[in-house]
């Protein structure tokens, strides 16, 4: 990987070196996959999951025992597209090698209905992954299981925002993804989501096709200690520098959530050779101002009471009582059963959660900038 500009990366992972901590998460997850256990990783959004995922697969490939896929299902609404995406990844990863095509990807895209295209400006293939729909998806995912079990080495496949499997219609796809992966009981399955409350459910109800049938692990923030350490030390390696206080206010802004304290740090680093608090507020002010556009829909997408109690959360999380008289009376928010149904309409829309006890604005740069109105 070429090594980037900035040490705080934000969009994608780009090595151990600008990888902060998760040492004990990284073993974690190296124990199970090891000694044969699936895995279900699940935090809400933006804390590090899939940059966690690439920190492993970095880790296992480096063995030379592993292969390793990574496939994200969070933009699938249905099965036949999940197979498309399972698909893409395997062929990504096996499909091109020097002499163009390798002749079992061939075998296997044609057996799920798949076909290769060239591009007419470059004359490179590409993978046009029209599976075909009348074959049964639980067969398409035999094809797949049986070409990915012909590997020689062990292999682990990361399925993102996987909870996206229980809005499908049409079809079970939970009990036909149960099913596939008891077919290839040789592979290792990450099952990786942001909705919490939908992952605890899927692996934990006695109904549920899956259930118990993976280790649970929540992902937690990354500690202040060790984002001081990280922060200071990429600092110190640019001749920089940035004061422990002036950590520990970011965290706090950031609620501990990586995305956004790797997000204003990046700022920071980029325009700032000694950082100040009045540097750290611009540039919280300049996060918020440049996503304010987007923020000022929300108003447009709720109701008045909806908008009404999700604004009064943000000016006050971590709140523990939303249908206490003292909140309801301070932001007029009127009778306590108004609040009640605006409330599970949020949680339903996840903007606002529930988190060991308190309600909170799901998007921490959301709640910043709602609680600035």
């Amino acid at each position: 990987m070429k090594e980037p500009f900035n040490p705080f990366v934000i969009n994608t992972y780009q090595g151990k070196d600008y990888f902060c901590d998760r040492e004990n998460d990284l073993k974690i997850l190296i124990s199970h996959i090891e000694n044969d256990r699936n895995v279900v990783l699940y935090a809400w959004r933006r804390l590090g999951k899939s940059a966690l995922i690439y920190r492993l697969f970095d880790e296992l490939e480096t063995s030379k025992d592993y292969e390793t896929l990574y496939i994200d299902l969070l933009a699938t609404q249905n099965i036949d597209e999940a197979i498309q995406a399972i698909s893409s990844s395997i062929y990504e990863k096996y499909g091109k090698t020097s002499s163009g095509i390798s002749a079992s990807i061939q075998k296997l895209l044609a057996s799920i209905g798949a076909t290769i295209s060239f591009n007419s400006l470059s004359g490179t293939p590409e993978l046009m992954l029209g599976v075909n729909k009348s074959e049964q998806p639980s067969q398409s995912l035999t094809a797949l299981g049986d070409f990915l079990l012909s590997r020689k080495k062990r292999i682990v496949i990361a399925i993102d925002e996987f909870q996206q499997i229980a809005d499908y219609e049409t079809i079970k796809a939970e009990a036909v993804f149960r099913a596939w992966v008891q077919q290839i009981p040789e592979v290792r399955f990450i099952f990786s989501g942001s909705h919490r409350t939908l992952m605890e459910a899927m692996f934990t109800e006695k109904k549920r096709p899956f259930y118990q049938s993976s280790q649970l692990e929540s992902l937690q923030p990354i500690s202040l200690e060790a984002y001081t350490e990280f922060i200071i030390q990429h600092f110190q390696n640019a001749k920089k520098t940035i004061e422990p206080d002036s950590i520990a206010k970011i965290y706090t802004w950031s609620r501990g959530q990586t995305y956004t304290v790797q997000l204003v740090c990046n700022h920071l680093f980029a325009n700032y050779k000694k950082v100040t608090d009045t540097d750290v507020n611009t540039v919280f002010n300049q996060i918020l101002v440049q996503q304010q556009a987007i923020y000022a829909n929300f108003q447009k997408m709720l109701t008045r009471a909806q908008w009404n109690v999700f604004r009064a959360i943000a000016k006050e999380e971590p709140l523990q009582n939303p249908l206490s008289k003292d909140f309801l009376v301070k932001h007029s928010l009127g009778a306590a059963s108004t609040v009640s149904t605006a409330l599970k309409a949020l949680e339903k829309l996840e903007l606002v959660i529930k988190d060991e006890g308190n309600f909170l604005v799901h998007e921490v740069q959301l709640a910043r900038w709602m609680a600035s109105l």
